[in-house]
């Protein structure tokens, strides 16, 4: 099987783990970001100029996008003018190692209608101001539109599109805003969690992205990382896979402890270092009548513990 093969059977699997996903030898960079994973995700607006190679820019290889075929860093790279999805290959020729980035060309916030929609999904209303005038906490500039046919797609190894989307009623076209850096992160902590001898087939993302409509629906604080698109509740179902989180602390219950071990777990990868500038907040919650134990992981820059 060619590189290039494997990696998109990568892309078809739905099962795929992070041992078995593997890394890039020679990591893809894509605008100054390094991303050592086969198959990855980026945002861009309409148009958007961007910059693809591998780590080592001395090594030769090919890119393929838009119907075009160039050599990296000779062939100008930027987003169709229309929203959709797109993708780049990147083919390393020293190492014969092939990265797929699926590009999503964002629609712009600027067509959200004066009620707060976007072609019929209620969007809301962003905080006018940023928080403590970050700009983390500014509004988005776009939104990666989620249609039927695009909610599978692969933003890493390990997770799609469609676990992201808000949890409000109403049909397709939905719309979500992502952090690549959450991403990154999260593959991190799972694949940690499998080489560290706690194994699990992959986390439940309990919640993704929040529009600023329905995070206030349910009473959440405007400033929420989930409206900016850089937070996610999760938690571990594999045996059973029954909606609620396994005993992972081995007590024999389900309860607010096992999210606890996992945090923990987490807090001393954030202790060694791991995660570099993707250092945010971390909360732990147990169960009610709606849901069981989860944890928040979010790439807020600055820590936080709750």
């Amino acid at each position: 099987m060619s590189r290039l093969a494997a990696v998109l059977a990568l892309l078809a699997t739905a099962t795929a783990s992070a041992w078995d996903a593997g890394r890039l030898a020679i990591p893809v960079v894509i605008d100054e970001r390094p991303i050592p994973y086969p198959v990855f995700a980026i945002y861009l607006m309409p148009g958007q100029a961007f910059d693809a190679h591998f780590i080592d820019a001395t090594r030769g290889g090919e890119i393929r996008f838009g119907g075009a075929t160039g050599k990296i860093g000779e062939m100008p790279l930027k987003a169709p003018d229309e929203p959709g999805l797109s993708r780049l290959e990147i083919e390393n020729s020293a190492s014969g190692e092939v990265a797929v980035i699926n590009v999503f060309t964002m629609t712009p916030a600027s067509r959200v209608d004066t009620r707060g929609h976007l072609n019929g999904y209620r969007i809301g209303a962003y905080p006018k101001t940023p928080l403590r005038g970050l700009d983390i906490y500014l509004p988005p500039t776009g939104f990666v539109e989620v249609t039927a046919d695009n909610a599978d797609t692969r933003l890493s190894p390990n997770f799609r599109l469609g676990q992201f989307v808000a949890k409000q009623a109403g049909g397709y076209p939905k719309y979500v805003v992502l952090r690549a850096g959450l991403l990154l992160k999260l593959e991190n902590i799972l694949a940690t969690l499998n080489e560290r001898g706690h194994p699990t087939d992959g986390f439940v993302i309990m919640s993704g992205y929040r529009t600023p409509y329905y995070n206030r629906a349910i009473g959440n604080v405007p400033y929420s990382r989930h409206v900016f698109g850089g937070a996610a509740d999760i938690y571990i179902d594999d045996s059973p896979r029954d909606g609620r989180m396994d005993d992972i602390n081995g007590d024999g219950a389900v309860n607010r402890k096992d999210a606890r071990w996992l945090a923990n777990f987490i807090n001393e990868m954030s202790h060694e270092g791991d995660f570099g500038p993707r250092i945010g907040g971390l909360g732990v919650y147990g169960s009610n009548a709606a849901h069981g134990p989860f944890v928040h992981v979010d790439v807020r820059g600055t820590l936080a513990r709750w």
